[in-house]
């Protein structure tokens, strides 16, 4: 999905709305879900995954299980570095797992040569805004830094309009990952990417990881129903992909 060019002047602040109504979604025959889609940006591009390791004591089930996405990024570009600030993890990447192309560093704080002497297609910015305290200066930041050497940001974080934030909301309930300081709609991811001097390309909704379509999981009421909901309701799965152009 695409915004209308209209809706640029108010992304950039030169028109003013207290009710603007955007058209966000359309009916889907598919069901996205975010592996695949990332997948599918990097396949034979140039990548940097940004906080690829993920905790520890999951990966090896998630390998098992193919949903870890850093394996699957690797298998499926170009070439794919893997950066992170936790140490623990790059040093089990690279000790445990046998992946080389990883580093430890903070790209904000650090200059980082394997970054800044290549060029890049996308930079993966997966599930990491919604942990940062301000993610207008975050993007702001990596905007200053690294334009010129990376095209373009993939930008995926959990979705304000989801049906499991709906769901929780009717029994009087929140449902939240502690460490999350926000929920992203379309207009206020794109919001603070413009504000950060960057340029929306695309964005879409999709599920976090691909479903499970043995006969048993698909003839079941709550998956029939789950599916009718996401495919005539995408903005009710459970993540927002957004690309921007640096």
């Amino acid at each position: 999905m695409e915004f209308d060019q209209s809706v640029q002047n108010y992304l950039t602040g030169l028109d003013f709305s207290n009710g603007l109504s955007l058209d966000i979604a359309k009916k889907e025959n598919n069901i996205l879900d975010r592996i695949s889609i990332l997948e599918q940006l990097s396949k034979d591009k140039k990548i940097i995954h940004l906080g690829c390791c993920d905790h520890i004591p999951l990966i090896q089930n998630k390998i098992k299980n193919n949903i870890w996405l850093h394996s699957r990024l690797c298998n499926n570009s170009k070439r794919c570095i893997g950066i992170d600030i936790n140490d623990d993890g790059i040093n089990y990447l690279k000790n445990n797992l046998g992946y080389e192309d990883v580093l430890c560093g903070d790209i904000i704080e650090e200059d980082l040569n394997a970054i800044t002497e290549e060029h890049w297609d996308y930079m993966i910015l997966g599930e990491i805004l919604e942990h940062v305290d301000n993610p207008h200066l975050f993007l702001n930041a990596i905007q200053s830094k690294y334009r010129g050497c990376v095209d373009k940001l993939v930008i995926t974080v959990p979705n304000a309009f989801s049906y499991q934030n709906m769901r929780y909301t009717f029994s009087n309930k929140e449902y939240i990952n502690t460490d999350h300081r926000y929920w992203f709609t379309p207009y206020t991811l794109a919001k603070i990417a413009t504000l950060a001097g960057m340029q929306v390309e695309m964005f879409c909704f999709c599920i976090p990881t691909p479903q499970n379509n043995n006969i048993i999981n698909r003839i079941h009421p709550k998956r029939f129903f789950s599916d009718f909901i996401f495919k005539h309701y995408p903005p009710t799965r459970q993540t927002l992909v957004m690309v921007v152009v640096i």
